[in-house]
């Protein structure tokens, strides 16, 4: 998602809206799982932009901290951490509705069947079962019930790297998520219309009364972006997939 990267500079102008102060005693902390380009470990993920953009202007004091995916879902159960990026399909099976609160979305996803470009997409549960598939590191915690489905899975690190094996043969197929594919899609064919899961992406926390706090305030300077058209001015830039829908 390069072009992602490229766009960064254009979400500031999209998050400029104002709202009341936020004071809370100590600071927010929030674990940030690798999404490549959506969050960075040097911090220039569109998420993280966004959440930065959004909660500067009532000096709430954050600390974010980057972990490999399955050590951030740990650190947040041990509570280590207040809060934590996506892992929403995750938590709901972990936690009761009454143990978290969840921010207005960041973005949205879902996760398809790609193959080489030219080849006829896959639209079935029957034309993937038996092939040879790369998925990303991680997803599983999303795709147990998928890939308990598939014949063999081979778990890689990244999206660039399922996408290599994939035109060299090793693979058939490759499992991964729009909009974490995005840069890839010229080279890969897909059935926009089959997809194995749809969720949004959003800030989860524990349920305290300071965290309540923050998630309500940021959702709602995000909804006020939405309203004013600021995630729509992003559209371009970041390849809608900061839109809500």
């Amino acid at each position: 998602m390069n072009v992602r990267k490229f766009a960064l500079r254009w979400v500031g102008a999209c998050c400029l809206a104002s709202m009341p102060a936020m004071v809370t005693a100590d600071p927010i902390r929030i674990a940030v799982p690798p999404i490549a380009h959506l969050l960075e470990e040097n911090g220039s993920g569109i998420y993280q932009r966004l959440l930065k953009e959004a909660m500067e202007p009532v000096g709430a004091d954050i600390k974010s901290v980057f972990f490999p995916y399955r050590r951030a879902i740990v650190a947040f159960d041990d509570r280590d951490v207040d809060c934590i990026y996506s892992f929403g399909d995750v938590l709901d099976k972990r936690y009761s509705p009454k143990e978290l609160v969840s921010s207005y979305p960041l973005g949205k996803f879902s996760f398809h069947i790609f193959t080489v470009r030219g080849e006829p997409p896959i639209s079935s549960v029957g034309d993937w079962q038996k092939l040879r598939l790369a998925a990303i590191m991680g997803h599983e915690l999303y795709l147990d019930s998928v890939l308990a489905e598939s014949g063999k899975v081979v778990m890689v690190g990244s999206e660039q790297q399922a996408v290599r094996m994939l035109e060299r043969g090793r693979v058939e197929a490759v499992i991964a998520a729009v909009p974490d594919i995005n840069p890839f899609l010229p080279r890969l064919s897909y059935e926009q219309g089959y997809e194995l899961l749809v969720s949004f992406d959003r800030l989860h926390c524990h349920n305290t009364e300071s965290n309540r706090v923050f998630i309500e305030t940021l959702s709602e300077q995000l909804k006020k972006l939405k309203a004013s058209g600021g995630y729509a001015r992003c559209r371009y830039s970041v390849r809608s997939f900061l839109m809500v829908t």
